[in-house]
């Protein structure tokens, strides 16, 4: 009895010490972090729940909040769970918050360049050589020449052009810079007097720089924070992530699916209840979202500190974003309108442990991968019939009418006026999303076009 007593304790004590040794490499190894984060929900572009882990108590499976609880309960709740689902984050945290109190010239080893008036951008010194698309985009002159470029752009907003207020910002953020650098991001300070000078500088960058800053990612705090979300309101098609601390005002949520991935940071002692209504439905915007990750870190909200912890849990989540978009590709979603009324939050119960649904399963907004494969399911099936039986028939109409199956009032709506609700949103959200939208569907593009014309004349 003695003796099997003991094989039990030793079999105990061994679980025992494999659990807490698993537990400190969670916590203190950045690489098993991340490793486990995909072992728990798959690979970034086509996540699903790992069938046994999902069973352990851990926190990869937190739910996230339900839309449903009082604004008032749910608060807590958000800041516990982005915790949580981001604790894979805390090795790149920690080694961030040492190398802030021992790095003496964090930026060393990286260039600074000004790029189109935007003045001191760190460059991550990655090359590529020139491709004949990239000649004839003039990029580059020949075949094969070294071209630079970056994943990605983080433009630290800050709501003045004083130098010395910039120059102090940039200095307080080499050490973050320096992980975002070292992991192929391009980094700089940008002053912004308003949300609309904000949009045109970021649209400039894009156009004029594509290797540097096709990809956006903006930060800031306070007024800067409120320039950030006007911008982002205005056109969400062209940021990747938006991160916002202490924003004076925040402002009702863009009626859109397919935002950008939102991390939020809120003072503890914020009591507007409209405001944290308003917050709540941006994060939940953030979640609406038919693939694991994003409906799991599109929408976060954070208490913020007086010290940087906030910013340190900001440049994490850029690298996860990072890792996301390098996944995904030319998937990333198009942003894409909810008509009022229609707007219906992401279902909250996953009792498989596996957000992605049908559409036909799950209450959800209007969604542009979907009308993808449905265009190509009609455009290859053989019994298609091209001709267009009713007025205004086109793909993007009929798959939105299908994923709103269960809505009476869209049934009342004429697809004529859908076609014009559709396009005028998304022209609202910029030309490019119009043409990315007509590519998929001319002719939705064309029927748009000729209702926007018959609109505007003077006989009308």
């Amino acid at each position: 009895m003695k003796a099997f007593l003991s094989s039990v304790c030793v079999i105990f004590l061994v679980i025992l010490s494999l659990f807490i040794l698993e537990g400190a490499c969670f916590r203190l190894v950045e690489d098993y972090a991340q490793k486990r984060l995909e072992l728990a929900w798959g690979q970034a572009g086509s996540g699903q729940f790992h069938t046994i882990l999902k069973k352990l108590p851990l926190d990869h499976y937190v739910l996230p909040p339900r839309a449903s609880d009082l604004t008032s309960s749910r608060i807590p709740l958000e800041n516990d769970y982005a915790a949580k689902v981001m604790s894979f984050g805390r090795p790149i945290r920690d080694r961030l918050k040492e190398q802030v109190e021992t790095d003496i010239n964090p930026l060393e080893d990286f260039e600074i360049k000004d790029l189109n008036g935007v003045e001191s951008v760190l460059l991550p010194g990655l090359q590529k050589p020139a491709t004949l698309n990239d000649v004839r985009r003039k990029l580059a002159r020949r075949i094969d020449d070294p071209l630079e470029f970056a994943k990605g752009l983080v433009i630290r907003v800050v709501q003045t052009d004083e130098n010395h207020i910039l120059q102090d910002e940039f200095n307080r953020l080499t050490s973050v810079f320096k992980l975002l650098l070292e992991n192929g991001f391009a980094c700089t300070v940008m002053p912004s007097t308003s949300g609309s000078q904000l949009l045109g500088k970021s649209k400039r960058l894009r156009s004029e720089n594509p290797m540097i800053a096709d990809n956006l990612y903006l930060w800031g705090d306070g007024l800067a924070a409120d320039f950030i979300l006007e911008t982002t309101t205005e056109n969400p098609s062209i940021f990747k992530s938006i991160v916002v601390s202490k924003p004076h005002s925040i402002g009702e949520a863009p009626m859109i699916k397919g935002m950008p991935w939102m991390l939020f940071g809120i003072s503890p002692d914020l009591q507007d209840e409209r405001q944290l209504s308003n917050l709540l439905t941006w994060i939940d915007r953030g979640r609406d979202a038919d693939r694991l990750y994003p409906s799991r870190l599109g929408g976060l909200m954070k208490f913020t500190s007086q010290g940087d912890e906030f910013g340190s849990f900001a440049a994490v989540y850029f690298l996860q974003v990072l890792k996301y978009v390098e996944s995904i590709g030319a998937n990333w979603p198009t942003p894409t309108p909810l008509l009022k009324g229609m707007a219906t939050e992401q279902e909250r119960s996953l009792s498989n442990g596996n957000p992605l649904q049908t559409s036909r399963d799950s209450k959800k907004g209007f969604d542009l991968l979907n009308v993808e494969r449905k265009i190509e399911q009609i455009q290859k099936s053989e019994n298609a019939n091209p001709s267009i039986t009713d007025t205004f028939d086109c793909e993007i109409v009929r798959v939105y009418r299908e994923t709103h199956t269960d809505d009476l009032n869209l049934r009342r709506v004429s697809n004529r006026d859908l076609v014009l609700k559709l396009g005028m949103s998304f022209e609202q959200m910029g030309e490019e999303v119009l043409e990315s939208m007509g590519e998929k569907d001319p002719l939705f593009l064309r029927f748009y076009k000729s209702l926007r014309e018959v609109r505007s004349s003077p006989l009308n």
